[in-house]
């Protein structure tokens, strides 16, 4: 009996490795017309709770802005920094913490076809006055 409770717990311990090194953050939106609707970002941060700061000004979480607004999963605890675009083109990456990632993946997501109008809809959004964000805020009290 010792035996077989033994090897549970170590069978249980093996699984929930497995599923801590696979974890994934997915795309919250896709593109509809491609077989592949998403980028992927590949990256050596194994804890997600980094991707939740927010992102410049904004109260988007780094995240979000990536996982919603340039349609990117994020594939944690990978052996390399790697972002993998929606035609499978494969760009190593150089920054290391998920702040300096979320600007060097949306860098080169801008130059991308696709990415282009993603990043203008992006700074177009975040022009709009947010009761969230301290200048949008004050911009909302100086109008009266």
């Amino acid at each position: 009996m010792r035996i077989l409770l033994i090897l549970l717990l170590f069978s249980f311990s093996l699984s929930s490795q497995s599923i801590q090194k696979n974890f994934k953050l997915p795309a919250l939106r896709h593109k509809d017309s491609f077989s592949k609707s998403y980028r992927v970002l590949k990256t050596t941060i194994s804890d997600k709770s980094l991707f939740e700061q927010n992102y410049n000004n904004t109260n988007l979480t780094i995240g979000y802005v990536l996982r919603y607004h340039f349609y990117t999963s994020i594939n944690l605890n990978s052996e390399i920094n790697q972002l993998i675009s929606i035609d499978g083109t494969k760009f190593n990456l150089s920054s290391k913490n998920a702040y300096d990632l979320t600007d060097e993946v949306i860098s080169l997501v801008s130059k991308m076809y696709l990415g282009k109008k993603e990043l203008e809809e992006f700074k177009e959004l975040n022009k709009k006055p947010s009761l969230n964000r301290k200048e949008g805020f004050n911009k909302l009290l100086k109008k009266d």
